[in-house]
């Protein structure tokens, strides 16, 4: 049995800051080692569910957050910018399943820990044919059009109940409850990685339940900017990529790929 996981910083237990998942930032180190301890306990727990093969795709920022030399040897894992157009390399349709571990809610979600969609410091939020979209279904479309179920998702409240609303039978676990955009209520992260573990291992076995989340082409996604100066610097060619407004472009094809290639 294959999986896929993907680890995002923001809804890791124990991290409740920008200053934890910032390269240069005061307390990325500790962010770094909370990362990797909890994705070591996922690793743990698809082991225990029986898994013969798992890749873990370190996802955040420029992908080299995770402590290389105290990585669970029962994975590989992912490392690096690999670019939008392969963001989740060596998966095929292979696999029984993806998780989506450390994820956060999507831009402008109210007491959300460090929210935001994509980028915090280029637009928003993104809107994919007429609806509000994160990085939970953005990331579970492109493992859908592998026929892969993304069958975990963990985060804060916020993000688990984004996730259940936008994937049907998921299972999920709430690392904390946000408060506000840097505050939240905290599990104690070595209780949390016992219980993610078993939380992990319980959704093995019942990914039977998920199917993978699909959308039908052809493809609208618009992007909402912080300031005009970035939706500035976009190249727009009145067909598939138009400019709307001071703060708004919008972005169309029938491949949703290189839709995000583009708009993202």
């Amino acid at each position: 049995m294959k999986y896929y996981v993907v680890a995002d910083m923001e809804g890791i237990s124990g991290i409740y800051r920008k200053e934890q998942v910032s390269p240069d930032d005061s307390h990325y180190a500790e962010g770094r080692k909370l990362l990797t301890e909890e994705v070591n306990a996922v690793v743990s727990g698809l082991l225990d569910a029986g898994a013969e093969q798992i890749i873990v795709k370190d996802a955040h920022f420029r992908g080299s957050n995770l402590i290389v030399e105290e990585l669970h040897p029962g994975a590989v894992y992912c490392m690096g910018g690999t670019g939008a157009e392969n963001r989740f390399p060596g998966l095929d349709s292979t696999f029984a399943g993806a998780l989506l571990v450390g994820y956060h809610a999507m831009g402008g979600v109210q007491n959300a820990v460090i929210e935001h969609t994509m980028s915090s410091k280029s637009w928003t939020h993104l809107e994919l044919n007429g609806r509000p979209v994160g990085e939970i279904a953005l990331d579970a479309l492109l493992f859908g059009l592998q026929g892969v179920p993304v069958v975990f998702v963990s985060g804060d409240d916020k993000t688990c109940e984004e996730a259940k609303a936008e994937l049907a039978g998921v299972s999920t676990y709430a690392t904390k409850i946000g408060i506000r955009r840097n505050a939240a209520l905290l599990t104690p992260p070595k209780r949390s990685r016992q219980e993610l573990r078993k939380a992990v291992c319980d959704a093995a076995a019942a990914r039977a339940n998920c199917k993978p989340l699909r959308m039908e082409g052809p493809y609208e996604m618009t992007v909402h900017f912080l300031r005009t100066e970035l939706a500035d610097t976009r190249h727009y060619d009145g067909v598939g990529s138009v400019r709307v407004d001071g703060l708004t472009a919008r972005y169309a094809d029938r491949d949703l790929t290189r839709l995000l290639v583009r708009g993202l």
